[in-house]
């Protein structure tokens, strides 16, 4: 009952995010499943396109990453950090917002080997953080540069 009163206040914009991060999510879901990950790389480095959109500001972004992870925390499937980031990449990249994808493992005292993905923006973690001190950095993506790409908003 509280899911639905919850739904029932959440504004129209908001559903819109929701809806946006839910395409994003199971898109990054499947593509992470049926093609090479070397794929997903070179899209996320392709240069961000000279579109102009609204200024996106901090509680702008504050938005997008809510509209992530509250899909991904109600959603019917497991939507782990790999798609999460990706998600939200794929959203900054549509409001010409530059963002890094970060790869990195961990080798718990288990044995074995962790993998975790995390955005950053400016060198600002948005999403995947709350763990990512305890891993090793593999790797890391982002769009190669251009003259209209947006670093950090105000």
């Amino acid at each position: 009952m509280r899911l639905v009163e919850r739904a029932f206040r959440t504004r129209l914009r908001d559903w819109r995010l929701l809806l946006e991060a839910a395409f994003w999510l199971v898109a990054a879901r499947i593509a992470l499943k049926v093609l090479p990950v070397t794929w997903i790389v070179r899209w996320i480095q392709r240069p961000l396109k000279r579109r102009q959109l609204y200024p996106a500001g901090a509680q702008d972004l504050e938005r997008l990453r809510w509209a992530v992870t509250a899909f991904s925390r109600n959603a019917p499937l497991r939507l782990v950090c790999f798609p999460q980031a990706l998600a939200l990449h794929a959203m900054l990249r549509g409001r010409t917002i530059a963002s890094e994808v970060v790869y990195g493992v961990a080798r718990p005292c288990a044995g074995g080997l962790q993998a975790h993905a995390w955005l950053r923006i400016a060198g600002r973690i948005w999403i995947g953080g709350e763990v990512s001190p305890s891993f090793t950095v593999l790797d890391s993506w982002q769009p190669e540069s251009s003259s209209s790409e947006k670093t950090m908003p105000d």
